[in-house]
């Protein structure tokens, strides 16, 4: 933690050099940063799906990919995250078809730390100005009274959804759990906020929890509460999320991820509406209501012994399902134009319509990380987009690199990029053998070692 006691965001590090990743991680750590280091493609993605970072470094060379297919695949995840990439001399030119791709910088090993924490709190200082700016004109937007309906908010429903919507409305006066299932993305939060305010008790808290982004050691008392004094650093008494959503709702996102003491915790509460704060001697009753989501297949979770039947019966006394983006086609002109809109009223500036190719590559795309995918993309294709109109290209950078080609804009990269590959044949055709590759390439030992760090070999 920094001087200050604060925290200064959230950085994904992709790495799984276990020296390198781990000194990172300490110094981003010291300087404040609550740093999630992951070793692969896999973990890393699995991280973006849990939390979305506020600044991710990928090594360029993983155990299960390389960059070019670790960015195809986080890109509908990033929205306007920055993602830099880390690379050696030989890899330059995918680091360079990356950036013409979309993605924010690429850095050369060995790594400048000092430089890269002033870049990450650079970053993060133009995020949070934008946050800022965004919550005043939240609360100004929310001055009054509203009551968000499914089909009027930030992620309408098409007109081809009105079982669900029916259930819903149904639901809203009733407390029994709801559980909605459906692909990551699709909106099942937007579903659980429409049922809240369309319920009696829609002035009561809406407390949204992500189930699998809570450490372990942290579950119970977050859940729950705690006492002063319950265990080590509690100076104070904390009320847990049921406390926190009194006589509203608990939306618990993510439901399948919850360890296997939560869910015994939590059936208690489903049961008999009772819990007890850690360290506490008092039963307190819980009075709101749960509403849970899953993208995960709950059934054969728990014939794997994952999770708990009962616990499932519990939850799901109302089961809803929520379709994916790709089946609701008729959504994604209106939806898009949306975000857009939002996107132009927030930073003041920027595009504010789409080219006909961009509409089309956007009715045309399977759409696997759903109206989140289509939100994150409008995002950032508004944030780097110049002028007043987004392409196609724009909204799917990725397509840049299936032409296999290294573009450049100057005469320096272009030189950059072909003394880089020279170097990198010198010094694998004389076995690393510095004097051996300089006379191969007609320089001194000393120009070739100036040359080296140059591209961060």
């Amino acid at each position: 933690m920094s001087a200050t006691g604060t925290r200064h965001g959230r950085v994904l590090l992709i790495e799984d050099d276990p020296v390198l990743g781990g000194a990172l991680r300490q110094r981003l750590t010291l300087e404040g940063f609550d740093v999630v280091l992951t070793a692969d493609c896999a973990s890393a993605l699995a991280a973006l799906r849990r939390q979305r970072p506020d600044f991710v470094l990928s090594d360029i060379r993983l155990p299960d990919g390389s960059g070019e297919s670790l960015y195809r695949r986080a890109l509908p995840l990033l929205a306007n995250t920055p993602i830099v990439f880390a690379t050696a001399f030989a890899d330059l030119p995918q680091a360079v078809r990356l950036v013409r791709a979309g993605a924010d910088d690429y850095l050369t090993k060995p790594i400048d730390v000092e430089a890269l924490v002033d870049r990450i709190r650079a970053t993060l200082a133009g995020t949070a100005a934008e946050s800022a700016a965004e919550s005043a004109a939240a609360a100004t937007a929310s001055s009054g009274v509203t009551r968000p309906a499914i089909g009027s908010g930030p992620q309408a429903w098409s007109a081809g959804m009105p079982a669900i919507e029916a259930d819903l409305q149904r639901l809203s006066s009733r407390r029994v759990p709801v559980l909605l299932r459906g692909e990551t993305g699709v909106g099942k939060d937007v579903a659980a906020r429409a049922l809240h305010h369309r319920s009696a008790w829609q002035d009561q808290p809406f407390i949204a929890v992500n189930c699998g982004a809570i450490a372990a050691d942290l579950a119970e008392s977050r859940f729950f509460g705690h006492e002063r004094g319950a265990f080590t650093g509690a100076t104070t008494a904390h009320a847990g999320f049921f406390e926190q959503a009194g006589q509203g709702t608990l939306f618990l996102d993510e439901v399948g991820e919850l360890d296997a003491r939560l869910q015994t915790a939590l059936l208690r509460v489903l049961q008999d509406g009772s819990f007890r704060r850690v360290g506490g001697q008092q039963d307190l009753q819980f009075q709101g209501r749960i509403v849970a989501a899953t993208n995960a297949d709950l059934p054969q979770r728990i014939r794997e012994g994952s999770f708990r039947e009962d616990l499932y019966y519990r939850l799901a006394v109302v089961e809803l399902a929520v379709p994916a983006l790709r089946e609701r086609r008729d959504e994604i002109g209106p939806l898009a134009t949306r975000f857009l809109a939002e996107a132009h009223a927030r930073d003041g500036d920027g595009p504010h319509r789409f080219a006909d190719d961009a509409l089309d590559a956007l009715r045309a795309h399977d759409w696997p990380g759903n109206v989140r995918e289509l939100r994150n993309r409008i995002e950032r294709a508004a944030a780097l987009t110049d002028g007043d109109e987004i392409a196609a290209d724009d909204l799917f950078p990725e397509r840049r690199l299936d032409d296999g080609q290294t573009a450049v804009d100057s005469l320096a990269d272009a030189r950059d990029l072909a003394e880089a590959e020279q170097i990198r044949r010198a010094l694998e055709a004389s076995g690393g053998r510095l004097a051996e590759a300089a006379e191969r390439l007609g320089i001194s030992r000393t120009t070739l070692w100036k040359r080296r760090r140059k591209y961060g070999a």
